[in-house]
């Protein structure tokens, strides 16, 4: 037979509250270090996509891709984080095209879009192995 072990009430809800702080803590580490991940991936893909716009409309060396970042922020009610180029505007005319000058638009070229669907994918994705590995 196992023995008994007797806890004061006050002394149990003390540790039970230490235990679940210990994984509420844990856990919005595991998210903001998912979310970080993620802004990098995101960036990534958009520096890809923006390279391979690069490659077949534009001749020399264009480096629109070079402009884009990212900025994760801890804040009271959870994780932020943004992936923008430091373009303002430019994204918005080659993400939707633009009117010419002389009439017409110019071709729309998604590559904002699917660069944010890829980063939205992966923290789905990973969020479960990151809480795992931060409760370990």
């Amino acid at each position: 037979m196992g023995k008994h072990l007797w806890v004061e009430d006050d002394e149990f809800a003390m540790a039970l509250a230490e235990i679940l702080g210990d994984i509420a803590s844990a856990s919005e580490d595991a998210l903001f270090d998912c979310v970080h991940d993620a802004l990098v991936e995101g960036r990534d893909e958009w520096r890809r996509n923006a390279a391979e716009h690069n490659a077949l409309y534009h001749e020399g060396n264009w480096k629109y891709g070079e402009n884009v970042t990212y900025r994760s922020l801890r804040r009271k009610t959870g994780v932020e984080g943004h992936i923008f180029s430091r373009k303002p505007g430019l994204p918005h005319l080659l993400e939707k095209g633009h009117a010419k000058i002389g009439g017409g638009s110019t071709r729309a070229y998604p590559h904002v879009k699917p660069a944010a669907d890829y980063a939205f994918e992966y923290v789905r994705r990973m969020l479960p192995e990151y809480i795992a590995r931060g409760l370990r």
